[in-house]
């Protein structure tokens, strides 16, 4: 398993902007800290996943030091850092990065017919076969959404 470094970034109007310094794509933000390692998560598995598709190799995993370092130096970037809360430091935490196996695995499924009829007709709008559609359905799926 990979681990990443995510920076918790204090916002001056309270919560936190999300970045991975080796991601510069994979950006969030939360509203405290509970909710900013979701959003983490959630950024870190997107990224993944398009680097799965796109072919791309995951770029090595920065340790603490430099992580550390490249906080700095985007802090230093602008010598009135906009939104950033001074007063509080920012935080790393270490995220898992998902696997990036692609091999297709045929399963089973049992759905009413109904609901598969429904799917199907929802691929087809979608120009999605059935099983793309499912895919496509889980990886969207939002647990924060169904609360």
């Amino acid at each position: 398993m990979i681990y990443y470094f995510a920076v918790f970034i204090p916002a001056r109007e309270g919560g936190y902007s999300i970045a991975f310094p080796d991601f510069p794509e994979a950006i969030s933000q939360g509203e405290d800290l509970s909710d900013c390692m979701l959003m983490a998560a959630d950024a870190l598995a997107l990224t993944v996943e398009e680097y799965g598709k796109a072919r791309r190799e995951l770029p090595p995993p920065s340790n603490l030091e430099d992580a550390q370092a490249w906080w700095e130096r985007e802090r230093e970037r602008e010598d009135e850092p906009s939104g950033i809360d001074a007063g509080r430091p920012a935080l790393f935490q270490l995220f898992a990065a998902p696997e990036m196996d692609a091999t297709p695995v045929r399963i089973s499924v049992s759905l009413t017919k109904s609901v598969l009829a429904g799917a199907d007709q929802k691929a087809k709008l979608l120009g999605l076969t059935r099983s793309g559609f499912l895919a496509a359905a889980a990886q969207a799926y939002n647990p924060m959404l169904a609360k």
